[in-house]
């Protein structure tokens, strides 16, 4: 009754102990949580941003060639306006020639008919060309003198239709020269007023994308606090987990000593182990030592601990119970690391990077021991190679429990 009551208190030991290690662990992991979740929101906000920069770069890139498309369009506007300027130059020159030449052409009209009046002499119907005709000396003079006067007629009146002609169409031509260099200087003026736009749309568009690189500065700043944050958080639960995990150990190593002791005690009272994680007996360890063959199930880390051993004892039960198992069949059982001896390992305690089976704990073979290092051969489905070896080397060897071969 006493030995059942000392057992619970160190099974009770343990499982507080556990439950300790499983606080420090969850808080430690909701700080990890909550800086890892903040550094997602915060790498999706820059990303977000990022796409805006790239949108605003974009508009500015486009706004920027309609820019340079007005400004060719500008710069051909002021080509034709030069131009046409210089053909309305042209036409009032060629204009201002022809009204010259109509005066020219009215002078020779003049002089022509003083000519014809001295011919003539006395007005006899105050007509030049009548008198002309009518002055004739003879019939022959008289049609003569009348070819002459038709055709002179004829030739003014052509030479003036021509001159007056041309006027009309120079004048013309210039109207409609002053009425397109009218339409070009409106169509310049909408272009510089839609270039204005444009330039001003840029200068918004420049805007937007400075203050979207300055708050994606400003995000990147905030990821790297985040980034700290989530370092602090990760080592901090590493430690504490450490920590836990020691504690943990130290407690149930002391629990497992308290129970090896009783059952070395009882062993001569009693044919039956304590099985440590129930509390209840089995028959693991139960009648005469037998090493003869090896009765463990092929790929668990009893079998390969039997097989490398060669001298374990079959029926020693699961990884973590050899321990007492061993005690209660006369082999020497502690917690001094030595070369060929077996080293159990607790249920859920750590063996190195890894954590043993919460139910049936761990064993294993001593390869070698340097100071309070072990490196050990294992076998396990857990492994690549379930039937071993699996070689590891563990820290901290003297928290675990280790059997030692008789002789």
């Amino acid at each position: 009754m006493k030995t059942s009551k000392l057992l619970m208190s160190a099974i009770a030991a343990m499982t507080v102990a556990s439950n300790m290690a499983f606080t420090v662990s969850t808080v430690s992991a909701d700080s990890v949580s909550d800086a890892k979740s903040a550094i997602s929101a915060n790498k999706s906000k820059s990303a977000k941003i990022l796409a805006e920069i790239e949108a605003a770069n974009a508009k500015t890139i486009a706004i920027d060639a309609k820019v340079t498309a007005k400004s060719n369009e500008i710069k051909a506007a002021d080509a034709k306006i030069a131009a046409g300027k210089k053909t309305v130059a042209k036409l009032t020159d060629q204009i201002s020639t022809q009204k010259k030449e109509i005066i020219a052409r009215k002078d020779v009209m003049a002089k022509q008919l003083v000519s014809l009046q001295k011919q003539t002499g006395d007005s006899v119907t105050g007509n030049v060309y009548a008198d002309f005709v009518l002055n004739s000396k003879n019939l022959s003079d008289l049609i003569s003198r009348g070819v002459t006067v038709n055709k002179l007629n004829q030739a003014n009146k052509d030479a003036m239709d021509s001159v007056k002609d041309a006027k009309a169409k120079l004048v013309t031509l210039k109207s409609s020269q002053e009425d397109e260099l009218k339409t070009i200087e409106s169509t310049k003026a909408q272009l510089v007023s839609d270039k204005a736009k444009l330039v001003s749309l840029k200068s918004d568009a420049k805007a937007q994308e400075k203050a979207l690189n300055k708050t994606l500065s400003d995000n990147k700043s905030t990821l790297a606090s985040l980034q700290t944050q989530f370092d602090d958080a990760t080592a901090a639960a590493a430690a504490a987990k450490k920590a836990a995990a020691k504690e943990a150990a130290a407690k149930a190593s002391a629990a497992k000593k308290t129970a090896v002791n009783l059952s070395a005690k009882s062993s001569s009272s009693s044919s039956s182990s304590v099985n440590l994680s129930t509390g209840s007996t089995t028959s693991a360890a139960s009648g005469s030592y037998s090493s003869s063959g090896n009765t463990y199930p092929w790929g668990q880390c009893t079998w390969y601990a039997k097989q490398r051993s060669g001298w374990a004892g079959n029926g020693w039960g699961n990884g973590g119970q050899w321990g007492a198992s061993a005690a209660a069949q006369g082999f020497t059982v502690n917690h001094t690391p030595a070369a060929g001896a077996l080293v159990s390992f607790a249920p859920g305690q750590m063996v190195g990077n890894w954590q043993a089976d919460g139910t049936y704990g761990h064993v294993a073979y001593v390869e070698s021991v340097s100071g309070n290092t072990i490196t050990i051969s294992q076998g396990g489905m857990g492994f690549s190679n379930p039937a071993g070896p699996n070689t590891q080397t563990v820290s901290g060897a003297s928290a675990f429990t280790y059997i030692h071969p008789k002789g």
